[in-house]
């Protein structure tokens, strides 16, 4: 009975049991349609978060849409391709920020040789529609290591 009202307090106010909403996915106390109904709530108060930001009425918190739809698309993927997904968007997210010129490079490599292999077909069937912004950074990243 207490399992039962925690999961439904998880469902209701899932901002208030996880700091990030990738952790719904990997919540081993949720069924899968605990998850889906955790992260249509932070999707909506995501949203509404990014009307009111968009009308000047910012509280202070970061918007999390996007890892909102990340986690949502990710309930559909394997455990391990979970991981992929997850080690990819954190390989990116450093690419975006100023980096030692051989850190950055290391980290290039990892990412093109991540998302390469996100591509392959152990993962064809696992992986999510790709970004068009990505696809370019990727294209550009693979030109800067074969000259």
């Amino acid at each position: 009975m207490d399992e039962e009202i925690a999961s439904q307090a998880k469902i209701e106010k899932p901002y208030a049991f996880f700091a990030e909403p990738g952790e719904v996915v990997i919540d081993p106390g949720l069924s899968r349609a605990e998850k889906v109904q955790a992260l249509d709530s932070l999707e909506q108060d995501s949203r509404q978060m990014a009307v009111a930001s968009a009308e000047g009425m910012s509280g202070g918190e970061p918007n999390k849409l996007q890892e909102v739809l990340d986690a949502q698309d990710a309930l559909d993927l394997p455990p391990t391709a979970y991981a992929y997904h997850v080690v990819s968007h954190d390989l990116h997210d450093r690419l975006t920020g100023a980096l030692p010129r051989d850190e950055r490079a290391a980290i290039e490599l990892a990412y093109t040789a991540l998302t390469a292999l996100e591509k392959t077909s152990l993962l064809a069937s696992a992986t999510t529609t790709p970004d068009p912004v990505t696809e370019i950074e990727d294209e550009i990243a693979r030109e800067k290591l074969d000259p």
